[in-house]
């Protein structure tokens, strides 16, 4: 009788788990999906909300920036500073002299006209300060301050305006400040002919481009920021930002992702430990990209206090489902445990064990079957008992009337010794050759064996055949002796080499040959060739055999021990055994077995 295990996972509770699966996986699920979607549709609508923003900062940008550039081309063609340019450029040191100080009160009028304007400076064309005004130092340029990339610059520009990027400036004992600029060529009449007079350069503060672009739709806290813009130039360095020491540092410095690179700008990233959405809006007029960046834990804040008040609940109403499926589990079960308890009694031995099935349920009919079964269980074992005594009766019976095989190997032993006595020393080792081949035959039957111990039967079996067919023929056994460690199943080899010694040398008086060789194939693979020079077959004899249904013309099944140690092959090896025959009429037949390789411990 098969032994009761006890389950690993009992009935009771695989109810379990069965209610907790159906009554909370979908309910998870369609949280899931719920909370997924309204994440979504958020991120959506805010990120159309940010889009609206980036345009409006944009516009706004644009109109901030085309203001001041009005402002510097009034100045431009204002009749004073007209009149004076040629002067300053011109004339005597006198008439520089009074010009100067009339292009610095235009210049004065102008700076004080705008908030936001630090100074205008005026080169010549060799990039010569000719007239500076600054608000707070009285010069804009001093010598701490190179002018010369904004002016090749602007030299190459063929119309507008250059707006350059934030620098900071600190001039004598001022505190250093952020800038930028806008400059454009001064035109003029000389000698009857329009021609470039020099180049006029605004300092404007930086607090102008961090008021045109820092329109939000979102609240903004001291503490709690949700949602800032700054702008960043073509090289992703920061041109404002509300945070002034980070302005003119790169832009991938702010982002605490590796994945970032001047080409590809990340979507999403944790900018100054926040983790935030970024978008990204480019400005034509200065070439420079609108950065809005929206923190995402701010942004989902109340999802998340939802999201958190959602799992407390679901923790307690799940809490409170368990306890009642545990207890409504453990009423479903009661009958159950009662069979289950009865049938290891009966594991134990106790066959007599009865149950109550007064009940009206399934369970009932389970415990009025299992009463039956025991009875029938009870005759059965009665009837076994008896049974197997005769059983046991005629299996003695049996036994005595076999011939034990050692009487066998007792009479050959008995005619070896006999030959020894009349010194037929040929007989006796034929004999002792026979006895090897029968004991080996018989016992320890489709087990494995060392190679070196088939080769001991091989070399006994090839001896008696070579005696049987008057030494006709000659066999060469061919192995490194590492090899003959290896495992082999039993009896492998013999099918192949008697169809050699039986239709390949049929006729053949002398010169017959045998080459049995054994090596290594892709160590781990052991290739076995048999290979004989006698009178070979046909093509369509060689396929035959291969399918197992080719007969000789005499009629004698020759095929059957090779169809028999192929399919000990792949019984024994599976897809990893390989049996080939290459054969040509009248040029000998090669046989090519390949089985794993496996050494002594193995197996």
């Amino acid at each position: 009788m098969l032994g009761f295990k006890k389950p690993k996972i009992n009935y009771k509770n695989k109810l379990i788990i069965t209610f907790v699966l159906v009554a909370f996986l979908p309910s998870i699920f369609m949280h899931y999906i719920t909370y997924w979607n309204s994440t979504k549709a958020m991120k959506t609508k805010i990120n159309e909300l940010v889009n609206y923003n980036l345009i409006q900062t944009n516009k706004n940008l644009n109109a901030s920036l085309s203001e001041y550039d009005d402002t510097l081309y009034q100045l431009i063609v204002d009749t004073d500073f007209a009149k004076s340019t040629d002067k300053l450029l011109h004339g005597s040191d006198f008439d520089k002299l009074i010009h100067s100080d009339v292009v610095q009160k235009v210049f004065s009028g102008y700076s004080n006209s705008k908030e936001g304007i630090q100074g205008i400076t005026f080169f010549d064309n060799n990039g010569v300060v000719l007239v500076s005004y600054d608000k707070k130092t009285g010069s804009s340029w001093n010598q701490n301050r190179d002018a010369a990339p904004y002016l090749l610059k602007l030299k190459n520009l063929q119309q507008g305006p250059l707006i350059t990027v934030t620098e900071k400036v600190k001039a004598d004992d001022i505190k250093e400040h952020n800038v930028f600029h806008i400059a454009r060529k001064v035109f003029g009449i000389s000698s009857g002919q329009l021609e470039i007079m020099g180049y006029l350069i605004m300092d404007l503060d930086e607090s102008i481009l961090s008021k045109a672009s820092s329109i939000s739709l979102m609240d903004n806290q001291a503490d709690r920021i949700t949602s800032i813009n700054f702008l960043i130039d073509g090289t992703r360095n920061i041109v404002t930002f509300p945070e002034k020491e980070k302005i003119g540092t790169s832009f991938l410095n702010l982002l605490n992702t590796k994945n970032s690179s001047l080409e590809n700008l990340p979507q999403q990233a944790v900018v100054m430990g926040q983790s935030s959405i970024i978008n990204y809006y480019p400005n034509e007029q200065t070439g420079w990209t609108i950065v809005n960046v929206t923190s995402e834990e701010k942004m989902f804040s109340e999802i998340y206090s939802m999201q958190k008040i959602n799992i407390w609940m679901a923790i307690i109403v799940f809490s409170f489902s368990i306890l009642l499926i545990i207890y409504f589990s453990g009423l479903l079960t009661q009958s159950i445990r009662k069979i289950v308890n009865a049938m290891r009694i009966a594991e134990q031995g106790n066959l007599k064990v009865k149950l109550e099935d007064n009940a009206s349920d399934e369970i009932s009919i389970i415990a009025s079957s299992y009463n039956k079964m025991m009875t029938t269980i009870n005759e059965l074992m009665e009837e076994t008992k008896i049974a197997v005594q005769k059983q046991k009766e005629s299996e003695i019976r049996s036994l005595e009337a076999q011939i034990n095989p050692h009487f066998l190997y007792n009479t050959l032993d008995s005619i070896n010794w006999m030959a020894i006595d009349k010194e037929e020393h040929d007989i006796s080792r034929m004999l002792k050759g026979l006895a090897l081949i029968l004991r080996y035959s018989v016992s320890y039957s489709n087990q494995m064996v060392l190679l070196a111990q088939e080769l001991e039967w091989l070399e006994q079996y090839l001896f008696l055949q070579k005696n049987r067919f008057n030494d006709s023929f000659q066999y060469y056994i061919h192995i490194d002796p590492e090899l003959k460690k290896a495992k082999i199943y039993k009896l492998l080899l013999q099918p192949f080499v008697e169809n050699t010694i039986i239709h390949g040398f049929a006729g053949m008086k002398a010169g017959a040959e045998l080459h049995i060789h054994f090596y290594i194939l892709d160590e781990s693979f052991l290739c076995i060739e048999i290979e004989d020079n006698g009178c070979g077959m046909e093509e369509t004899v060689v396929k035959g055999m291969m399918e197992s249904t080719t007969k000789d013309t005499s009629g004698t099944s020759f095929g059957i021990g090779i169809r028999n140690v192929m399919e000990r092959l792949y019984l024994y090896y599976g897809d990893q055994a390989n049996c080939t025959i290459e054969s040509t009429r009248g040029q000998g037949t090669k046989v090519s077995i390949i089985v794993p390789l496996l050494k002594e411990g193995n197996a």
